[in-house]
């Protein structure tokens, strides 16, 4: 079976890729574009776009009408369709996975693999089972709010917990050092604090590197990012101030320089990864993000958001005992619980629905799936939400007093698009027949284009077809 390495840098478009790879800090992103047969991803998926829907349609090659996959929190049984990586084991074929998501929970990964699920598992089993204080710590920085970093949520206690498997992991000296200078800077402020979210990434791509053997790799390995993603929906504005020509920033320190970072972290990345490919003419290289993002002016935003901050203490306003529920984790804004009971999570599902704010106002929804509830809280317009307290159950409560407050956010500048990046990074210098027209593909397509590779490298480009309605 022919080897191939799925680099997931979630949401990001061509256009960021150009626009950062004319500039000379980023050599290795313009090498490993320059040599790559070039496509844009379409994902046909209904509904509003989310990450936790489009890479399941890419993993399984089914759109999630088929897929089913819907909200962070739902029970894994719920899914419909078979992942690549379920397939390629069926083949007797080895896997490495890292971060992809609905990766858990882990599944035996054959000889030379290895498995570190998503940081939305439900528990922190790994495979090999010395990763699973690093995924227990990466679980509980996702506990908390990931919207707004806060200066306390680490410290060096923190991180010394999970010290004992930090260098058997893989996690390097030089990535030990930079993570404690970056506490360091965050005392001194500035553009400082944005940068740790990227530190994430860098940890778990040594822990990918230490594991993924490039002389013998995996038959199919995946590296998943979000990095760049959250930088862009929050400083969009920033990267591209052409696309709002009525915004005057002048006079705000520009947030640029947290994408410059992040698109540093991936050009050392691809570094690495140029040199394996260069190393094992065999593997296959492909990179691709799902979908994209684009501009979006949001200027109706308050320049606040209401968020949980407290699950437990919420889901105490509903009646049920705490023993008959599990917080589960999600994405912010949404949080999510398990409750086995189907009668008390129909109580939880119509007081939650009900709750609402001055003048009548409702401001929570929640989709049930299976044994789960994903809550999704909005935010009111300010008029409604004055007196910061609500109704629940038929009880006027504090909104802290319901687990929730108002938190001061900055309005987020881009948001998702069904366009994104498809690259096949080819090593052999000696061609250019190198497909860079950027021709749209069904994202659906390419689990079976990969199952194809993955039995015939001379596959690369001839298999892709379009298929996608302009």
């Amino acid at each position: 079976m022919t080897p191939i390495l799925l680099l997931e840098i979630n949401e990001v478009p061509w256009r960021v890729i150009d626009h950062y790879a004319k500039i000379p800090d980023f050599a290795h992103i313009r090498q490993f574009f320059a040599r790559s047969h070039q496509f844009t991803s379409v994902t046909l998926d209904t509904g509003e776009l989310s990450p936790w829907v489009t890479w399941p349609t890419l993993h399984r090659g089914i759109c999630n009408e088929s897929h089913g996959i819907k909200n962070l929190g739902q029970d894994p049984s719920t899914y419909r369709g078979k992942p690549i990586w379920q397939e390629i084991r069926d083949l007797g074929g080895s896997i490495g996975i890292c971060g992809s998501l609905q990766s858990w929970p882990p599944i035996e990964p054959g000889p030379g693999g290895f498995y570190l699920p998503d940081t939305f598992a439900q528990s922190d089993a790994s495979i090999p089972d010395y990763l699973n204080p690093i995924q227990a710590f990466n679980l509980s920085q996702v506990r908390k709010n990931a919207r707004v970093v806060n200066s306390k949520a680490l410290g060096l206690k923190e991180v010394a917990k999970v010290s004992s498997s930090l260098f058997k992991s893989g996690i390097s000296i030089k990535t030990c050092f930079r993570a404690v200078g970056q506490l360091i800077s965050e005392k001194f402020g500035g553009n400082s604090l944005g940068r740790r979210p990227t530190f994430q990434t860098i940890v778990f791509w040594d822990i990918f590197c230490n594991h993924f053997d490039q002389r013998r790799p995996p038959q199919f390995s995946t590296f998943f990012t979000n990095h760049i993603a959250g930088v862009m929906h929050r400083y969009w504005c920033d990267i591209f101030p052409e696309d709002f020509p009525l915004r005057d920033r002048s006079a705000i320190e520009s947030r640029e320089p947290l994408m410059h970072f992040a698109l540093t972290v991936l050009d050392d990345m691809l570094a690495k990864v140029i040199k394996w490919s260069n190393e094992n003419p065999d593997l296959v290289v492909v990179f691709a993000t799902s979908m994209g993002q684009a501009a979006i002016d949001r200027d109706y935003h308050q320049g606040y958001d209401i968020i949980v901050e407290d699950l437990v203490l919420l889901m105490t306003h509903t009646g049920i005992n705490r023993s008959d529920f599990v917080p589960l984790l999600a994405m912010a804004p949404q949080v999510a619980v398990e409750i086995l009971d189907p009668a008390k999570r129909l109580q939880a599902r119509t007081i939650l629905e009900g709750i609402y704010c001055d003048e009548n106002i409702k401001f929570v929804k929640v989709h049930e799936i299976g044994s789960s509830l994903s809550i999704t809280v909005s935010t009111p317009a300010p008029e409604h939400i004055i007196s910061e307290q609500i109704n629940i159950n038929g009880q006027v409560v504090k909104l802290t007093r319901a687990g929730m407050r108002k938190q001061k956010t900055e309005a987020g500048t881009a948001y998702h698009i069904p366009e994104g990046i498809f690259a096949i990074y080819d090593h052999d210098t000696s061609t250019m027949k190198l497909d860079q027209s950027r021709s749209k593909v069904n994202s659906e397509q390419l689990k079976d284009w990969m199952l194809r590779i993955s039995r015939d490298r001379d596959a690369v480009t001839h298999s892709l077809v379009p298929g996608v309605p302009e």
